[in-house]
């Protein structure tokens, strides 16, 4: 089960990554390295975001990050991985760079795509099920923070494109 559970997980995470490196790749610098407003994030920025939370994930996942805690004896999983917390903001530790290339970014997914998915594959029931990570916006087994990871990455594909059609909007076109 728990195997299956990882690879479940791992292959939704993938989807995901690949389907984000994807969109990156197709754009042209210029375009990846614009922001559509002075408070909103360039494509290539939500990229370097996406790795950099991919490497904290991978970190806790392995236990080379040591935040996880044996699981609470009355803990029972209830967090829906594809859900997306209400609105949470960005730890300051996951903010990109003020400007990073499309290269960079794409660099950082590859190494960090890397890193996560060895961190997933490798989960255990005991590990997984049995082990939890309290975060700002609740407490998850290691099973949920992989597959919140996954659904995290997912999210931010569908910011990149909306700040792809922003910047060919009427408006973003004036930022030109």
């Amino acid at each position: 089960m728990s195997a299956d559970r990882a690879a479940s997980i791992l292959a939704r995470f993938n989807a995901a990554h690949h389907a984000l490196v994807g969109a990156l790749r197709e754009l042209p610098p210029d375009v990846a390295e614009r922001r559509p407003s002075a408070d909103a994030w360039s494509a290539a920025q939500i990229g370097c975001h996406v790795a950099m939370t991919n490497e904290w994930a991978a970190g806790i996942l392995s236990g080379a990050t040591p935040m996880a805690q044996p699981a609470p004896a009355d803990f029972t999983e209830s967090f829906a991985g594809t859900a997306r917390p209400a609105r949470v903001r960005t730890s300051p530790a996951m903010e990109p760079p003020a400007v990073v290339s499309c290269e960079v970014a794409l660099e950082r997914l590859r190494e960090s795509c890397h890193h996560l998915s060895k961190a997933i594959a490798s989960l255990s029931a005991e590990r997984g099920s049995g082990y939890t990570v309290t975060l700002r916006f609740g407490t998850l087994s290691l099973f949920e923070l992989a597959d919140f990871i996954a659904g995290h990455v997912a999210r931010h594909l569908a910011q990149v494109e909306r700040t792809v059609a922003d910047l060919a909007s009427p408006e973003g076109r004036a930022l030109v």
